[in-house]
């Protein structure tokens, strides 16, 4: 009997599978969370692009229209993908005008490539623009916003990892025209 119980206590099979089984929620955590933060950190870039790229072409009319607009914000999804664009974000182009007596006026803004209700952080269409981070204009200065909203749904439980809404936005000044002509 004493030799039986020796072995019992000697015996080690089993013990891989004991420690991997241990491991193996740590190890599934570790990867999914790899997995949920790649996939935002390209969201990030992604979106980053998106409203570089749209404040870039804008400011390269000569004018613009809103099926102009409407086309240029139309590209914006086909930028974010595999990420659902329609469905999750919107992208918002503002014109700002730095007028010598009234101080930086919103002249003109169009809302478009997805169905995200969310309202422009610069201000609406005639009222004075909230510039970010103390941007400064000249006189008689104009510039194209370019913000883009994007509500992130990760793909696993959202326990862990909560939607988060992202934006981003872009400025550039208009090469070719003035562009402080509302849409058409």
């Amino acid at each position: 009997m004493t030799n039986k119980r020796a072995n019992i206590i000697r015996d080690e099979t089993g013990v891989a599978a004991t420690e991997f089984a241990l491991l193996l929620p740590v190890l599934m955590a570790l990867v999914l969370g790899v997995y949920e933060i790649s996939r935002y950190i390209l969201l990030h870039q992604k979106i980053e692009r998106v409203a570089y790229t749209v404040a870039d072409v804008v400011g390269q009319q000569t004018s613009v229209t809103n099926a102009g607009l409407s086309d240029i914000v139309a590209a914006a999804s086909k930028i974010m993908d595999p990420y659902d664009f329609e469905q999750n974000g919107v992208v918002i182009v503002t014109s700002v005008y730095q007028d010598p007596d009234d101080g930086p006026v919103v002249r003109w803004q169009y809302k478009g490539g997805g169905v995200l209700d969310r309202e422009s952080r610069i201000g609406a269409s005639g009222d004075e623009a909230e510039l970010p981070n103390g941007l400064a204009l000249n006189e008689n200065d104009n510039v194209i916003f370019a913000e883009i909203f994007y509500n992130y749904i990760p793909d696993f439980d959202e326990e862990y990892f909560d939607d988060r809404e992202n934006y981003k936005y872009a400025v550039f000044k208009p090469r070719l025209g003035a562009l402080t002509t509302a849409p058409n």
